[in-house]
């Protein structure tokens, strides 16, 4: 017999498993039919693009329209907004409310704990596989601003190269 810590950490996993898988596919099925990938599956940096990656650590407390505003910037650089829970720990009310804020956004409690985020919205500006064990080194931002001024003050003040090229993407789509 397992002891209870092996079996609650699984059981854990196998429930962010399936929480990524279901809303993966809620917010994929849609616009993304073809062979394409989904944006949301793009969680690691490739030698090729050497572009870092955004996370917006965020909750659904936050009001609608800052949640939209956000998840709308984070598409035009390759980001995405992650949440750490369910509404009403419900997969069909937290699929529902995921597909009107768009694409890329991820259900992770796993990257709050990695990142040791306590507050919401907390910026965080990757360089490095989001996969491995070990926490990416990073630059770290917190409070109710927007991600231009959150990539501004990376350029000027973070540890993490290229963060330009994402200003840069985040003012081209505009």
């Amino acid at each position: 017999m397992l002891p209870l810590v092996n079996f609650t950490n699984k059981f854990k996993y196998i429930i962010i498993y399936l929480s990524l898988t279901i809303t993966v596919q809620a917010l994929c099925q849609k616009e993304y039919s073809s062979r394409q990938t989904c944006p949301v599956q793009k969680l690691s940096i490739t030698q090729e693009e050497h572009l870092p990656t955004v996370l917006v650590f965020a909750s659904f407390s936050m009001p609608e329209t800052a949640l939209k505003q956000l998840a709308n910037d984070l598409k035009k650089v390759g980001g995405a907004l992650v949440i750490r829970g369910l509404i009403n720990n419900s997969f069909k009310d937290t699929s529902l409310y995921l597909q009107k804020l768009g694409e890329g956004v991820l259900l992770d409690p796993t990257l709050f704990e990695k990142f040791n985020i306590v507050a919401v919205p907390t910026f965080i500006i990757v360089e490095g596989d989001l996969k491995n064990e070990q926490t990416p080194r990073h630059d770290k931002l917190q409070g109710n601003v927007s991600l231009r001024f959150v990539l501004e003050r990376a350029i000027k003040e973070g540890e993490i190269r290229n963060t330009y090229l994402l200003l840069e993407k985040l003012q081209g789509s505009a």
